[in-house]
């Protein structure tokens, strides 16, 4: 009996060995040990004991080679949340935190940037208060600053990467820190510092022999010498970088360096070096199922087919692209929200079934702690809303005097602000109602972003009367297509407004919302299309392109109903569009701030101690 206690314990020790040898080494390349074979090995020594901690760390570190060496990103999903399943089971708090991080990497790196924010934002909170094991807690703010660095969210990102270069053990993943900041300086046009840092991350990472992260730092240094269009300088990093990423067969990143290589020659007009790029990324793309890259891929094979004049090859490979952007829009974007509804769904079917043969105190029990489940989720959603919308970066970059007064009901809000800087030049932002408040009018406002999104990044459109028609043709097939357009009151009621500073222009089209114009003390009333954006008897109607010319000192103020519909004051009735017009000429000629102030303040004495009906939002700009 002691001896099969004390091989056990051998048993025990050897695995858990092999576990940490792993994970210390998790983003490099072993050279001395096949970490896949041995992973397997540690996992059938686990199971024959059933030793379930080895188990679950064993099937993290198989998911993290199935993503980093076999580039099966499917089977890295799977693998995951079964090694997930497992330490909550075990309540390993810190392994579960190690494992959202990690599955927040992998939905990253294929370009799932909601996804990746939802499970990096729940890992991180170990860390915010568990910082004695500093190399996994440099590893997590270094992962949660990277997904906010890919939403363009860089006040967040840089705050995230910032925490985990406080820590003193940084080894590796500083060096990602720095390269990572190089990235954030480099998007904003901070060439020197950008460059200053990623210098800094190329020779800690050397120093450490971490190959992988010596291939990223290469090649985000050709990438900055390639927006100084110092093409030879770029070229010579990023083919450097190639050289590591081809010789460890790291194919997600091969295809990152064969596209800038690509798009340098392309820039120098070398077509046919350029093509040749291209087409060696595309089955590169296809296998590593990184479909958005695959659009970039036939999209540019497409262009320069023509440049060439092969016509032929050109309007093949503008098939494909038209076809996978179809493919991409009507699945992936959707399937995001339909599965987040369906699991909320699911837990609520479960949880109904599962205390039916419960003791009544039980059952009371199980309740409270799936409501805080739901509310730990919701609030999650709630992160995923807003860092989708308009952040205060864009908003500061683009606007001068402006505020925006956002009051959701809920935790997550059917109302919601987008802002986008089109190609012609001009800004674009929406004050937007979505069908509904709290988790289903949040669902409908992502649904919602994702189609303007698409209508002015992909399709290149300006015109805020044509964006409103896509958007709208694309919510109603998507919708439809699952049979959630029963009534047709899905939808929003918006304000899209196009600003043109330069030449003192508002171009904008309305959904059901009008809107203010405050000009030397005088009220101008914008009206908008009495149909919503969505499905409804005039749906096959355009919507009206609006233009007025701006002055100097002019104030827009958007908003949606709210705000005057919310019940209160000493009768307990509407606040109404007259008061708040009222209130808006009393204030209009105060700082922006101080009106946000006053209105906030307005609202909030009217409301009194009565429930707030809607979600509320005021957005004031001033020319």
């Amino acid at each position: 009996m002691n001896q099969n206690i004390n091989n056990d314990q051998a048993e025990i020790s050897l695995i858990n060995e092999i576990n940490d040898k792993i994970w210390s080494q998790r983003g490099t390349i072993a050279s001395d040990f096949d970490p896949v074979k041995l992973c397997q090995e540690a996992l059938e020594k686990s199971k024959a004991i059933n030793y379930t901690y080895g188990i679950g760390r064993c099937t993290l570190s198989m998911g993290m080679g199935a993503f980093i060496l076999q580039h099966n990103n499917e089977l890295a999903i799977n693998l995951l949340n079964d090694a997930l399943t497992v330490f909550k089971e075990l309540n390993e708090k810190r392994w579960m935190a190690n494992t959202l991080l990690t599955i927040g990497i992998v939905n990253n790196s294929i370009g799932k940037p909601e996804a990746a924010l939802y499970y990096a934002s729940k890992g991180i909170e170990y860390y915010e208060t568990n910082t004695k094991d500093e190399p996994d807690a440099i590893m997590a703010y270094y992962v949660i600053g990277t997904v906010y660095k890919d939403l363009k969210k860089f006040d967040e990102a840089e705050k995230y990467y910032t925490t985990g270069l406080t820590f003193e053990s940084r080894n590796s993943w500083g060096g990602r820190i720095y390269t990572s900041l190089s990235n954030i300086y480099n998007d904003r046009s901070q060439f020197e510092k950008a460059l200053e840092l990623a210098l800094k991350s190329l020779q800690i990472l050397r120093d450490e022999k971490n190959e992988i992260g010596e291939s990223r730092a290469l090649s985000d240094i050709g990438i900055i010498y390639k927006k100084l269009k110092k093409y030879d300088h770029a070229l010579d990093y990023l083919f450097q970088g190639l050289k590591i990423r081809e010789k460890i067969n790291l194919k997600h990143f091969i295809l990152g360096s064969l596209l800038e290589i690509a798009t340098i020659y392309k820039e120098q007009e070398n077509y046919n070096e350029a093509l040749l790029y291209f087409l060696k990324a595309e089955p590169l793309a296809n296998e590593t199922n990184h479909q958005s890259r695959l659009t970039v891929v036939y999209q540019n094979i497409a262009t320069l087919y023509k440049l060439i004049l092969n016509y032929s090859k050109s309007l093949e490979y503008y098939e494909k692209y038209m076809q996978l952007v179809i493919e991409l829009n009507s699945k992936e974007r959707e399937i995001k929200i339909n599965d987040l509804q369906s699991s909320l769904l699911q837990d609520k079917e479960q949880e109904i079934e599962r205390l039916k043969n419960v003791e009544l105190k039980n059952a009371y029990n199980l309740i409270t702690e799936k409501n805080k489940e739901i509310t730990d989720s919701i609030q999650y959603a709630k992160r995923i809303q807003k860092a989708l919308m308009a952040s205060d970066n864009m908003l500061n970059k683009n606007l001068n005097e402006h505020f925006i007064l956002y009051k959701p009901k809920a935790i997550v809000s059917g109302d919601f602000y987008w802002a986008a800087e089109m190609q012609n030049g001009n800004f674009a932002i929406i004050t937007a109602d979505s069908t509904g408040h709290g988790v289903p009018g949040a669902f409908m406002s992502l649904l919602s972003i994702s189609f303007l999104n698409e209508s002015i990044n992909a399709n290149g459109l300006t015109n805020p009367a044509q964006i409103l028609d896509y958007t709208r043709s694309r919510l109603i097939q998507s919708l439809a297509e699952d049979g959630s357009t029963e009534g047709g009151k899905d939808g929003m009621d918006c304000i899209l407004c196009v600003i043109d500073f330069k030449n003192l222009k508002l171009n904008y089209a309305a959904a059901n919302n009008s809107f203010y114009i405050i000009r030397e003390g005088q009220i101008i009333n914008c009206s908008a299309n009495k149909m919503p954006v969505g499905k409804s008897p005039k749906e096959n109607e355009s919507f009206t392109l609006n233009i007025i010319d701006l002055k100097k000192g002019d104030i827009i103020y958007t908003l949606t109903d709210g705000f005057p519909d919310q019940f209160g004051g000493p009768k307990g009735k509407k606040f109404r569009h007259k008061h708040l017009e009222e209130c808006l000429l009393g204030c209009s000629n105060l700082p922006m701030d101080k009106q946000y102030e006053i209105l906030n303040q307005k609202f909030e004495e009217w409301k009194g101690n009565l429930e707030q009906i809607d979600d509320v939002l005021l957005i004031g700009i001033k020319i």
